[in-house]
């Protein structure tokens, strides 16, 4: 007998367990609170915020709850970027970048449970790509780092909206690896939706909402920031002491050797 064959859905909806999570800061409890309540939430906010991690709590929520039959994750694999060199087939060289969508699946229920819904079905993880030509019926479907989503794979990906279903679309705009002159998705949809349809919300966070290490936030602040003039160290090759040394050269920017 199969393992899907073993396990009835009554059985596998029991052994779903979720680790508690309680909202960090107010702006993840209105995230929590707008993709329950919405048909399709747009987020937007830097890495660390949790974008995809509390999508995926909520998710799995509905799912233990019955108000949807799966789970699909996907994420655009930017064209520019060279996997042909990887080995195996295609869904192998692209599961790298599926990775971080599969560790918040796990974080929340470990990777037994995470198994059990994809051998039943409950539970899709793939390239945006792969999305084209469905439509998908009672599932939650959320795409991340949508900022690297052209604006065609983004109007596809909320075209596959089907009946009792709901889209979670996250992303920082900030963050895109599309080519120069390409316009995002995310953006484009938020210009467009925002405010539109009272079944379309919006959540934006802010660097104030980080909640990995603290030193990602002042980072950013700088990293966003102006740029300003840094001095390299220089040694006066009259002070050195024989012998060869190395040091930096301001007027050819390089390391020479005296």
């Amino acid at each position: 007998m199969s393992r899907k064959a073993r396990y009835t859905k009554e059985a596998q909806e029991n052994s779903l367990f979720i680790k508690p999570f309680i909202p960090k800061n107010s702006s993840q409890e209105f995230y929590v609170d707008t993709m329950k309540e919405s048909t399709i939430t747009l987020c937007t906010g830097p890495a660390g915020t949790s974008k995809t991690y509390v999508a995926a709590y909520v998710a799995l929520q509905a799912l233990l709850n019955r108000d949807i039959d799966r789970i699909i994750l996907t994420r655009p694999i930017v064209a520019c970027e060279d996997i042909g060199f990887l080995p195996g087939d295609m869904l192998q060289k692209v599961n790298p970048y599926l990775l971080p969508l599969i560790d918040a699946v796990e974080d929340h229920i470990g990777p037994t449970r995470t198994k059990e819904l994809f051998d039943t079905g409950r539970l899709e993880i793939i390239p945006l790509a792969y999305m084209r030509g469905r439509s998908l019926n009672r599932a939650f479907m959320i795409l991340d780092e949508a900022q690297n989503a052209t604006i065609e794979q983004v109007k596809m990906f909320l075209t596959r909206l089907g009946y009792e279903s709901k889209i979670v679309i996250n992303g920082d705009p900030g963050q895109s690896d599309l080519k120069p002159g390409t316009h995002n998705g995310l953006e484009w949809a938020l210009e467009r939706l925002t405010g539109v349809e009272s079944e379309i919300g919006c959540v934006e966070f802010s660097e104030s909402h980080i909640v990995r290490h603290p030193l990602i936030a002042k980072m950013l602040r700088h990293l966003n920031g102006p740029g300003r003039s840094i001095k390299l160290p220089t040694v006066d090759k009259k002070k050195l002491n024989g012998g060869r040394h190395s040091f930096y050269d301001p007027e050819v920017r390089e390391t020479r050797v005296a």
